[in-house]
Parts: structure tokens; C-alpha cells; sequence
């Protein structure tokens, strides 16, 4: 990785952290310091890893991503959104009644979430289970 790579790839981070501080402020509760801890992994994971289309989330090709830490979601969301998955406005109804950006991340109601996670520790069993799935398939 070059060094106009590395400032890229810096800049998505703050940006991904920015709007997760914009979110949780709004909001004035949520999980602050466990969206921003993974807010790195997930810069380097969209912005240069995998494989996927904002256009067409359901893309079979695409490479899926098994968030674990649930309650991490704002993290999740803000990236969801700073690659164009759904508009940047709905981050500003994060948690709120009839919202598609739930507390915990819901593949039913978030295009790009490719798993409903909450429970810690429940994504390896998930992620190996959708992988033989798509082995097997």
C-alpha cells in the first residue's frame, strides 16, 4: 500500500467515526466506543478487501460480511452509507421507532447487512454456516 493509499484509507476511517459520533450524539445514547473500535476494520474491509455493489446489494457474487458485534451497527451503518448503499440522511434515525437502522444490525430492514447479529460470539457459528451454505449451493 502506497502512501496516498494509506491517506485514503485514513480519511474513510475518520469519516466512518465522524458519523458514528453524529449518530449516537443525535440519538444521546449507543454504543460510542464499540462502533468506533471497529471503524478501522471496516474502512480497510470496504474501502480495499471486498467485493460487493451498492447498487445491488444482493449481488450473489459479492462478498458477505458477518458483524458479530451487533451492537456495533452504527459503525456498520455509517459505512453502509458513506459507499452508497442508502442515503446519508437516514443515519440520522438511528434507533428511532420505524427506523431502518436499528440499535443491532437486521438484514431485513438494512440494505448491505448481509446477517442479524446482537448476541456476542454468535457470528463465527453464523459466518461458517454461511459459507458451507454457499459451498454446498
Amino acid at each position: 500500500m502506497d502512501n496516498s493509499q494509506i491517506s485514503e484509507l485514513s480519511q474513510f476511517a475518520a469519516q466512518i467515526r465522524l458519523e458514528i459520533v453524529r449518530m449516537i450524539g443525535k440519538r444521546g445514547f449507543g454504543h460510542l466506543a464499540g462502533s468506533l473500535s471497529v471503524a478501522d476494520a471496516l474502512a480497510v474491509l470496504y474501502h480495499f478487501v471486498m467485493r460487493y455493489d451498492p447498487k445491488n446489494p444482493q449481488w450473489e457474487d459479492r462478498d458477505l460480511l458477518v458483524m458479530s458485534k451487533g451492537h456495533a451497527g452504527p459503525a456498520l451503518y455509517a459505512t453502509l452509507a458513506l459507499k452508497g448503499f442508502f442515503p446519508m440522511s437516514w443515519l440520522e434515525t438511528l434507533n428511532q421507532p420505524g427506523t431502518r437502522l436499528p440499535s443491532h444490525c437486521d438484514r431485513r430492514l438494512t440494505p448491505g447487512v448481509d446477517m442479524t447479529t446482537g448476541s456476542l460470539g454468535q457470528g463465527t457459528s453464523i459466518a461458517a454456516g454461511m459459507a458451507l451454505a454457499k459451498k454446498l449451493s
